[in-house]
C-alpha cells in the first residue's frame, strides 16, 4: 500500500508539472519555474519515502527501505538546489528534459516488456512510451528544436501527460488481473440433499 501511495504521488506531481509547462511554455522565464518545478518533482516523493521509514518501527524495517534512504537524501538534495538555485540550471534545463522524458519513457518500455504475459500488456500501450522517448531524443538532438525553448517545453509537458496516461493503463491492468485472481469465477451455490423416502431393509 505504501509503495502505491508514492507509485501515486509520483505521477500526481508529474501531471501537475506536464499542466504547468503546458500552460505556461510561453513565458519568458518558463525555464527558471521549470526548474523549481523539476525540483519539487525530486524533492516531494524523497520527503515522503523519508518520513515513512522513519516513522516505521525499527524492527519492520528492511533492507530495501535502507537502501532507499541514499537515493532519496540524494533526490532530496538534487531538488533543494534546483528550487533555490533554480538560475544555476538554467542552461542545462532542457537538457535535463530530454533526459527525463528519455529515461521516462524507456521506464514504461521496459515495464510493459517484462509485464507483458502477466498483463496481458496490448501492442498499442507502447505508442505513449515510445514517443515519449522519441521527443526526448529530438529534443537533444535536433538543433532548431532545441534551439526554440517554448516549444521544448510544450512537448515536455504534453509528454508528462502521456506518461500519466500510460502509468493508468498499466494500473487498470494490474487491477484487472487482481480482480480475476481473488474473484471465484463461478459462484456455487450449495443444494440442499433431498431426504430418501424409501426405507432399505436388510
Amino acid at each position: 500500500m505504501k509503495k502505491v501511495s508514492i507509485n501515486l504521488l509520483t505521477n500526481v506531481v508529474l501531471l501537475l508539472a506536464g499542466i504547468i509547462l503546458i500552460m505556461f511554455h510561453h513565458v519568458p522565464d518558463v525555464l527558471l519555474w521549470g526548474c523549481r518545478v523539476m525540483g519539487a518533482m525530486f524533492m516531494l516523493p524523497a520527503v515522503v519515502y523519508l518520513i515513512m521509514v522513519a516513522v516505521r518501527h525499527a524492527d519492520a524495517r528492511t533492507s530495501a527501505d535502507y537502501m532507499g534512504v541514499l537515493p532519496a537524501v540524494g533526490g532530496l538534495c538534487f531538488g533543494l538546489v534546483m528550487m533555490i538555485k533554480a538560475h544555476l540550471f538554467d542552461e542545462i534545463l532542457q537538457m535535463l528534459m530530454g533526459m527525463l522524458l528519455i529515461v521516462l519513457g524507456l521506464f514504461h518500455i521496459v515495464y510493459l516488456s517484462l509485464s507483458r504475459g502477466a498483463l496481458s500488456i496490448k501492442g498499442w500501450y507502447y505508442l505513449c512510451p515510445v514517443v515519449v522517448a522519441l521527443c526526448g531524443v529530438l529534443s537533444l538532438t535536433v538543433a532548431p528544436l532545441r534551439e526554440n525553448v517554448s516549444t521544448v517545453v510544450l512537448i515536455t509537458g504534453i509528454c508528462l501527460l502521456l506518461f500519466n496516461f500510460t502509468s493508468l493503463q498499466e494500473y487498470l491492468a494490474e487491477r484487472r488481473v487482481r480482480r480475476a485472481i481473488t474473484q471465484p469465477s463461478q459462484s456455487v451455490v450449495p443444494q440442499p440433499v433431498a431426504e430418501d423416502d424409501t426405507i432399505n431393509v436388510e
